[in-house]
């Protein structure tokens, strides 16, 4: 029986398809989605925090020098007695502090230590902030790019504080150089011990040849990185799960967000890190003789004996108003420098796919 004229025309349908498919070009191979990479993630996260220091600068050296005076001392009088002197206050408040170095300083005064304060932003922050999202990533794995938020706080305090203590010992030399220049003071409003450096490079060779090489630029480097643990795991995670929070609460991402979320943290990790912040201070500013040189928990019992628990917060609230603002422009710069990258990398993805190649 000869084939029906529908069979044909089904046959003949199907080899044409069979051809078409067999004729179409492959497929092309798209370009990577865009995203930031771990490298410009390290550049970002010292650069933001090196833009703020500028405009916080003036509340850091008044913190110092709050944390400064009033430090009791114990001597000896001539009939070889043990006497406690408490050095003369020079500033009554934060705010006369201010005012006072202004008045007797300038600009410059407040602005002392601007250098060496970009150098220990940038050397801290390029692990304290660049490896905390690699090293949360460790401790808690994603399946996908939204499951950061279901990371518990624990592990987001543990990051926080794994990168805090290696930014610590990473900025150091700065960080004691940059209190030494800012307890440099004009003879009227001077508190602690005096140092007269030239320059930050002036500065590390003469702590160098004078204080014990290498090691004298780490002197108080275990305090910081107590300091380094405590703050940032209070500060990391607390804007992390507020931020995530807020944004699975519908909030718009944008500055008002990372304002909000960057202030809250500020205070938790002021709250932290002033007590050993104060006795950071203390130990920086010490005489550079060896001997005259204390252990960490020595140096806490002896201001708590002599001046009480109370002055382990002395300047907490020009702390708060050096860290809080510091805080809010690093995340709002950071996050603002992120999208700025992502949008430049967006778009030039998107003019791939218009390419002749792509469609």
């Amino acid at each position: 029986m000869p084939p029906s004229k529908d069979y044909n025309r089904t046959s003949q349908s199907s080899q044409n398809k069979t051809n078409s498919l067999s004729s179409a070009p492959p497929l092309k191979t798209l370009p990577p989605q865009p995203n930031i990479s771990q490298l410009e993630n390290f550049a970002l996260s010292a650069l933001a925090p090196s833009m703020a220091v500028v405009f916080t600068l003036p509340f850091d050296t008044v913190k110092v020098r709050m944390q400064l005076q009033g430090e009791v001392k114990i001597m000896k009088d001539i009939t070889g007695k043990t006497i406690r002197v408490t050095a003369e206050k020079v500033y009554k408040s934060s705010l006369d502090c201010l005012w006072k170095t202004f008045k007797y300083e300038g600009i410059r005064g407040l602005e002392k230590g601007l250098n060496p304060s970009i150098l220990k932003e940038s050397s801290k922050n390029v692990f304290r902030l660049g490896l905390y999202d690699p090293i949360l990533s460790v401790i808690h794995p994603k399946d996908d790019s939204t499951s950061s938020s279901s990371a518990p706080a624990w592990k987001r305090m543990l990051s926080g504080g794994i990168c805090g203590a290696l930014g610590a010992v990473s900025a150091n030399p700065f960080e004691l150089v940059k209190t030494r220049l800012q307890s440099s003071a004009a003879g009227a409003i001077a508190v602690g011990n005096q140092y007269r450096y030239n320059s930050v490079l002036s500065a590390l060779r003469h702590i160098m040849s004078k204080e014990g090489g290498v090691m004298g630029l780490y002197r108080g480097s275990m305090i910081s990185v107590y300091r380094g643990i405590l703050g940032s795991a209070a500060n990391l995670s607390c804007y992390t799960m507020l931020r995530d929070y807020a944004l699975r609460e519908g909030y718009p991402e944008g500055v008002p967000l990372d304002m909000g979320c960057s202030l809250l943290s500020a205070f938790a990790s002021v709250v932290f890190m002033n007590p050993l912040d104060v006795v950071r201070t203390r130990l920086y500013n010490t005489s550079s003789s060896i001997k005259d040189r204390q252990p960490i928990f020595y140096t806490i019992k002896t201001i708590v004996k002599n001046e009480g628990w109370r002055s382990l917060y002395k300047g907490f609230g020009t702390h708060f108003m050096r860290i809080g603002p510091h805080f809010c422009l690093t995340f709002v710069f950071l996050e603002q420098l992120k999208r700025g990258v992502k949008q430049i990398k967006l778009e030039e993805y998107q003019r791939k796919l218009q390419q002749p190649h792509y469609s």
